[in-house]
This record gives structure tokens, sequence and C-alpha cells, in this order.
């Protein structure tokens, strides 16, 4: 299998850390109930493990071991304090791009490992990403934060939305992927046309219930200005599920 991000050919064993291994040497040496698809449709398998070791062999060693293992270095240098204690941060434009990429990075390797049969996102914002970072236009993400019975939670969730119901929706799908990294939470949303024939017409935007606004912070689209994180009010264990599922719901859409 090819690399997701370059003509490369991905590992067979291994691969990129769906939960970046820095964080193993932080957290409590114990075990962990742990969830896991074998393929995207299956039912999901639970298992006791010491540390986060799943890893997808979704990428090529030069990318994994390069600007991936790169990206992830600030990654930790700027938000560990917030994975692993909650701590506040103010977000300027250049630490939006970082975050943006990452968790762009991070959706894009497990989509393309479990949905290898029609990856989301198209080869050439792949590598656009691996090149300079640069995150497709149409592409929107939200900051949020966890506080739950647990002092972490760690998840990484994608799934595909669309209608067979007439309407502005019909004939498009949106990719929402959640990903929980410790205290903090990151959502991405993005919309392509379902048939590739129709892949060049205009896009629509889905915009959020109002109501998500205390708890979700829009980080990208970068907006020029610095954002405060946290949010208002913190997602706990009975309100989380609602967040990595809300473009299952009515939304507004955006032409």
């Amino acid at each position: 299998m090819k690399c997701a991000f370059c003509d490369g050919e991905s590992v067979t064993h291994g691969g990129e850390h769906l939960w970046d291994d820095w964080i193993n040497s932080e957290i409590p040496k114990k075990l962990y109930h742990a969830k896991k698809r074998l393929t995207l449709t299956s039912t999901p398998i639970q298992f006791a493990t010491k540390g986060l070791k799943e890893k997808v062999p979704a990428v090529c060693t030069k990318c994994n071991n390069g600007w991936m293992s790169a990206l992830t270095a600030k990654i930790k240098g700027r938000y560990s304090a917030t994975v692993l204690n909650g701590a506040p941060f103010s977000l300027g434009p250049e630490d939006a791009v970082i975050l943006a990429a990452f968790t762009l990075m991070k959706a894009v390797a497990k989509n393309y490992y479990y949905g290898r049969d029609d990856p989301f996102f198209t080869r050439a914002a792949c590598e656009r990403l691996r090149n300079s970072l640069a995150i497709p236009h149409f592409v929107k993400m939200w900051a949020a934060a966890y506080q739950g019975a647990s002092r972490y939670a760690f998840h990484s969730n994608f799934h595909i939305v669309s209608t067979s119901e007439p309407g502005p929706l019909y004939g498009m799908e949106f990719f929402s992927y959640t990903y929980i990294l410790g205290n903090l939470v990151l959502q991405l949303l993005a919309p392509r046309r379902k048939d590739i024939l129709d892949r060049g017409k205009p896009l629509i935007t889905l915009v959020p219930n109002a109501r998500w606004q205390s708890t979700a912070i829009q980080f990208w689209p970068e907006a020029g200005q610095a954002l405060s994180w946290p949010p208002a009010k913190y997602f706990g264990d009975s309100t989380i599920e609602h967040f990595i599922y809300r473009f299952g719901v009515p939304v507004t859409v955006r032409l």
C-alpha cells in the first residue's frame, strides 16, 4: 500500500501512532480499557492495554520519522500541559496552523488505513499537507475540552454523514473526525460530492447548531485573531458522544 502522504510504500507493521508515544511516558503505568475496530464496519472489540500502543500502517518510514515527527514535537512542546493537565492556552494564527495540520494529519492517517478503498482526502491535498502544512480551504476545525470520571480520555473516530433525502444536501457527504487527547478535544469537518464526476461542483458547508458555541471554539479556518482555550463549558462522559456525532443530527446548511 502507498503511503498516505507520498509515493513511498507504507510500512507493513507499526506505523503512525494514533496517540503519540511521548504521552506514554507521562500517564500512569497501568492497565487501560480500550476499544478497537479491526475494520471500519466491524463491531468494536474491547481489550486491556498498558499505555497507548495503537498504530496504523498507513505511512512510510520517511514521512513518519520526518515531517510528521517534527509536527508532533511542536504539538508536544506547545500543548503537553493542556493534554495532561487542562492548562489554558491562547491560540494565535501560527499556532492555529500547527494545530490544524496536526488534526488533519491524524484524520488522514486513520481514514487512509480504514477507508483505503475510497480515501476521503485527495492525494493532492495530502501531498500539500506534507510539503507545506497546507489545509484545504473547505475544512473546518474546532477545539473543545474534556473532563470526565477518568483523568484522561483518548479517542480517534471518523464517520461519514450523508442523506438520500431530496434537498440541498443531496449528493453531498461529510467527513467528521474527532480526536481526544487527554483533556483536549479536536474535531474536523470536511465536505465532498459523493459522485466523483461531480467533484468539480461548488461545495456546501455545514454550520453547527448555535447551542455548541459555548462548548467548542472554531479555530480553522484561521480568523487572524487570538483565541482562548478552554471554552466556557466542558464535555463529560455523558455528553462527549453527542459532540462526536453532532453532524448526524440536523444542522444549518450554507451554500
